[in-house]
């Protein structure tokens, strides 16, 4: 077996990657059904909020809100911005999530906590751990041209993803079993075949091997105990209609990914 002996407190990292995301509430379900104790979470973009959510001991509520949104609903909370900064401020995401869970400082937490940004300027990643988990979770789901960024003295900060998909070499608690979700798995039914695309649509598909090649390096040279893998095109960006399917879709690839803990 991968792990000997006889550990119980896990360290779980959430990775990036739109509605995808939601499959992570599964993940953690199958963890604690598993009699498990999350100790830590590190979280980039989607993971941020979920994370933070778990964190908040508020995850059951938050997979709760989202099962219950419609398209029309999802397409509500999109606040429309200046096109020139990025299409959506928001804001009226995270108003809304404040019907899920309140505002607090991260530092205040029991579960250890790290949100994962990008700082556009420097090229490098800023790490929350401490301060307003709300702001913590806008800076690291602030998808580039999708989510206007955030301007924090000199630091423009969008999606923790863009430098780091799966941040797992920011677990502190290096002593627990690792666990990272990673949401940009091989496409399901992918037989290699390239298909006829339009320039945008190439443009997508050669950003979405780019993160994959990054997933699979951050993955290989810091090698949890467990990796949850999400097939890319599991789920669109937007597709959190779907979310009670999705968070189906987590516990089962979790339940197979995470095998071999049973018993331990």
């Amino acid at each position: 077996m991968k792990i000997a002996d006889t550990r119980r407190k896990v360290s779980l990292v959430l990775g990036s990657g739109g509605a995808r995301g939601i499959t992570q509430i599964g993940v953690v379900q199958r963890v604690e059904e598993l009699g498990m104790e999350i100790e830590e979470v590190v979280g980039c973009s989607i993971g941020a909020l979920v994370g933070a959510a778990y964190a908040c001991d508020k995850l059951t509520e938050l997979g709760s809100w989202m099962c219950k949104l419609t398209k029309a609903q999802v397409f509500k909370l999109m606040d429309f911005s200046n096109p020139r900064y990025g299409l959506f401020k928001g804001t009226r995401v995270l108003n809304t999530l404040q019907e899920v869970f309140d505002d607090v400082l991260i530092e205040d937490l029991s579960t250890l906590y790290t949100a994962v940004a990008t700082d556009l300027r420097r090229e490098e990643e800023v790490l929350f751990r401490t301060g307003s988990i709300y702001s913590a979770i806008r800076a690291s789901i602030a998808i580039p041209g999708v989510f206007t960024g955030v301007s924090v003295d000199d630091r423009f900060l969008v999606d923790g993803g863009v430098l780091n998909p799966v941040p797992v070499n920011h677990v502190v608690n290096k002593e627990n079993i690792v666990i990272a979700v990673n949401l940009d798995g091989i496409p399901l039914k992918d037989n290699g075949h390239i298909p006829k695309l339009n320039p945008v649509a190439l443009l997508q598909e050669s950003y979405y091997a780019m993160r994959r090649r990054l997933s699979t390096l951050m993955l290989s040279q810091y090698q949890p105990d467990y990796i949850v893998t999400v097939p890319h095109n599991s789920a669109g960006i937007w597709d959190f209609h779907r979310s009670s399917e999705l968070i189906d879709m987590g516990y089962a690839l979790a339940q197979e990914a995470l095998k071999e803990i049973e018993g331990v």
